[in-house]
């Protein structure tokens, strides 16, 4: 027997000791994390959020995933925060001040860190440090996303674009137009007042546009519809019809079912509304979680989550980088040349009072008794 191993002998026992090292000793793995989103549908797409995933695991060496769950009103992002039960929200821009809600006031929402988002620089000016999400001089949203309850036309019928909210009373139109349902009824008590000439800062009032012309409007407006959506418009509710009160999200699916639907400017003007990011304030105690709450905050505020607005959502960007990224006909759509458009002809929504709230309503509610 030789008293020494071959070179041979002595590799073949190195490799066999490294295999053997590598089972005993345990692996390293990726810290695994959990966000949970309460958000409306279509603000976190699986293209993208698996992309984020990705880059959270590279960048921070975390396993991520969302716990999605979805949105049908404004008034649901209260109740989130105050149990603890979501993580973050897409609250419109009309809520973090709502006094029925006070996610600022009652510190439910998280001041945000803006040397923490380095894409916040990208927003158009009139967007960063809105009033809306702003108090004592600190942030509190991101804004992501905006857009119209806009009125909507199916091209393939209305060859022409609609220059007045009116054209939903047009006998020609009887049972072919969609719009939303008793979730929406401030948007469409807006619309009625619109069609019958009231000022845009009145629209909101009840005590200005309270009247049985009005009522009159709405009941036929009810009536006449051929169907109505809850909390997003979806392609299957439009196809076939000829116009639609939206958001525009169901815009992109109806165009891959062969109807190209687009966005009229009624003389009257259009309500408006921005979407917005915010953290709950849960996450102060939680380091590992709220750095990648603002990593997604960030996100959205990059080139590629802004086009998927205009490609996935028919909805307008929030940044002026992204232009550089489209065509020449979306930029003319989305009117991006023209960075004053959204102020100038989009009425934002206003911080309704309970008493103009509930009044609203009460107009919704007797015109849908209409349909039954």
């Amino acid at each position: 027997m030789k008293k020494f191993l071959s070179n041979r002998q002595l590799v073949v026992l190195f490799f066999w000791g490294i295999a053997l090292v590598g089972f005993l000793v345990p692996q390293v793995s990726a810290e695994q994390l959990t966000l949970r989103l309460f958000i409306w549908e279509g603000y976190a797409p699986e293209p993208l959020r698996e992309k984020f995933f990705k880059s959270m695991k590279t960048k921070h060496g975390v396993d991520l995933k969302f716990d999605i769950k979805y949105s049908t009103s404004n008034d649901d992002f209260f109740a989130v925060l105050r149990d603890n039960t979501a993580d973050i929200i897409s609250p419109s821009h009309n809520i973090p001040k709502d006094k029925r809600f006070r996610l600022i006031k009652l510190k439910l929402a998280m001041p945000l860190e803006l040397d923490q988002i380095s894409n916040y620089g990208n927003l158009y000016p009139s967007l960063q440090k809105a009033d809306y999400c702003t108090a004592d001089g600190q942030v509190f949203a991101v804004p992501h996303v905006r857009g119209p309850y806009g009125l909507a036309y199916n091209t393939t019928i209305v060859k022409d674009p609609p220059e007045s909210w009116n054209i939903l009373w047009d006998p020609e139109y009887k049972g072919k137009y969609a719009i939303g349902d008793a979730d929406q009824y401030v948007h469409n008590v807006s619309v009625a007042a619109l069609a019958l000439g009231i000022p845009q800062d009145k629209i909101y009032d009840y005590k200005t546009i309270n009247s049985p012309e009005l009522q009159d409007k709405l009941s036929q407006l009810a009536l006449n519809a051929k169907a109505m959506w809850v909390g997003v418009d979806d392609a299957k509710t439009l196809k076939g019809l000829s116009l639609a009160a939206v958001w525009g999200f169901s815009l992109p699916e109806l165009k891959q079912m062969g109807e190209e639907w687009k966005i009229a400017e009624p003389k009257e003007g259009t309500t408006g509304w921005v979407d917005n990011f915010m953290i709950s304030s849960a996450l102060a105690d939680q380091p590992e979680k709220k750095k990648i709450a603002y990593e997604w905050l960030n996100f959205v505020l990059s080139d590629e989550y802004q086009v998927y607005n205009i490609r996935g959502l028919a909805c307008a960007p929030v940044t002026t980088t992204v232009k550089t990224k489209l065509t020449e006909e979306e930029i003319s759509r989305f009117h991006l040349n023209d960075p004053a458009h959204f102020a100038k002809n989009r009425i934002l929504w206003k911080v309704l009072d309970k008493k103009d709230r509930n009044g609203l309503k009460r107009l919704w509610d007797k015109a849908l008794k209409e349909r039954k």
